[in-house]
């Protein structure tokens, strides 16, 4: 199924279904998704800690972080892998 936007909120995911996110949304659970771990230049969304929910791209990886510019705000942050997941395209 392909996904357009997530959205966090108290455990379940708000998701936006077709190729650029403006299907239908539907309400799923974090087991019925799999995160895809990113690779450079991918589209993210940062799954937990102070910028959950926030989108961006990862322009860099050293070891186990993610250098991530942010879309909102264009800051650049260095965050834990285990937090950032794909974004569909």
């Amino acid at each position: 199924m392909p996904l357009g936007n997530l959205n966090l909120q108290d455990g379940s995911c708000r998701v936006a279904l077709g190729s650029s996110g403006n299907g239908e949304i539907v309400t799923v659970l974090p087991t019925e998704l799999e995160v895809i771990r990113p690779k450079k230049s991918d589209k993210i969304k940062i799954m937990n800690g102070n910028f959950r929910g926030y989108s961006g791209k990862l322009i860099g990886i050293d070891g186990s972080d993610g250098i991530v510019k942010l879309d909102d705000t264009y800051e650049v942050k260095i965050l834990d892998m285990v937090i950032l997941a794909k974004l569909a395209s």
